[in-house]
């Protein structure tokens, strides 16, 4: 997959970068962290310029997230109107998952940005319950400021050993998915056996 990657930001560069990232915002599974790191490393070679690349990279990410969740905001428990969908998204859980970002909204965000596979469905639902949009944007930012410099600076830094580097890669997404997961998982156990004890008063 990298050295497709490779061959792709050469030949298109900061719209190739941008439009891919723009596509996994939006659920496209493929992982974003490959994308930063090969801008990363084509900096490294010259190819393209880092501060223009980290800066489109964070443009793509943040417009990705903003689209997906912009999509949940506005057309709301419409999407769920769909068959497929009806038998997941009841009323009830609907109303869980309202309460669930009111009470732990912020840290979902954060740490949901980390979670290659949960970000896009996490994010819709943030939309749908009307999660507010400001606090959103400055989580999704935060988080993003943080994991985007990191993995460019890998391969920028590590560019004579990409090989090297790509192992750290790995290692890397391996730790902060597990770290993210956890973290996630403990938020979302919280919140909804705090909702339980609201609801048994």
């Amino acid at each position: 997959m990298f050295p497709f990657f490779i061959h792709y930001i050469s030949e298109f560069t900061y719209f190739g970068i941008f439009f891919v990232l723009l596509l996994c915002g939006l659920g496209l599974p493929l992982p974003e962290d490959i994308i930063i790191f090969t801008s990363g490393y084509l900096s490294y070679l010259g190819t393209i310029e880092p501060i223009t690349a980290i800066f489109v990279n964070l443009i793509g990410i943040l417009i990705g997230d903003l689209i997906i969740y912009g999509i949940g905001y506005y057309y709301g428990e419409q999407i769920f109107k769909f068959h497929f969908l009806k038998k997941i998204a009841t009323d009830e859980r609907l109303k869980k998952s309202k309460r669930f970002f009111d009470t732990h909204g912020k840290k979902a965000i954060f740490f949901g940005r980390f979670l290659m596979g949960l970000r896009a469905p996490l994010f819709l639902v943030a939309g749908i319950t009307k999660f507010p949009f400001k606090i959103f944007f400055l989580m999704d930012l935060v988080a993003a400021v943080i994991s985007v410099p990191i993995l460019f600076s890998l391969s920028f830094y590590f560019g004579s050993h990409i090989e090297y580097a790509l192992d750290i890669l790995s290692s890397l997404q391996k730790i902060f998915f597990f770290i993210g997961f956890i973290i996630f998982f403990y938020i979302f156990w919280k919140g909804f056996k705090l909702i339980k004890q609201k609801n048994t008063k």
